[in-house]
């Protein structure tokens, strides 16, 4: 029995419908539909890094791990975007002597690089008011040791 061409606008409109409403639960993400809305994280601090050379001119952050990756969704939700690895997770701020380590540990595989700035931007929130706290400090590559 042939269908009529107005039954199976009908059906094709319900099935489309079915499947955006049940797709998402199980694939996760599906634009325009999403399991979880963007931005629902909120982080109470993050860090923004800066790097210069000794000349002071701004260096690219992602050989040092200092990049900041964030694209709007939870962590582990991204949409199937994979970024150079960083030090820290979105709203995770490391220790500056923890910043100095991960640095020098990146300089020892620069030779032509003896010493880097790194400006480092903290940003929390306070009785609902944003702070921004900037240190600046000065990191050098560490001696190799010969010895060994």
């Amino acid at each position: 029995m042939k269908m009529p061409k107005r039954n199976f606008e009908i059906a094709a409109v319900v099935g489309f419908i079915l499947v955006h409403l049940f797709a998402p639960l199980a694939v996760g993400e599906l634009y325009p539909f999403t399991v979880s809305p963007m931005f629902s994280d909120q982080p109470a601090e993050y860090c923004v890094y800066e790097v210069r050379d000794e000349q002071g001119k701004a260096m690219d952050l992602e050989p040092f791990g200092l990049h900041l990756v964030y694209d709007g969704n939870p962590v582990g939700l991204g949409m199937g975007i994979r970024a150079a690895p960083t030090m820290h997770e979105f709203g995770e701020v490391s220790t500056l002597d923890g910043l100095r380590k991960h640095v020098q540990q990146k300089l020892k595989s620069m030779p032509q690089i003896d010493s880097v700035t790194v400006i480092r931007r903290h940003v929390s929130c306070q009785d609902s008011k944003l702070i921004e706290a900037v240190i600046e400090i000065e990191v050098e590559r560490p001696e190799v040791d010969e010895q060994n």
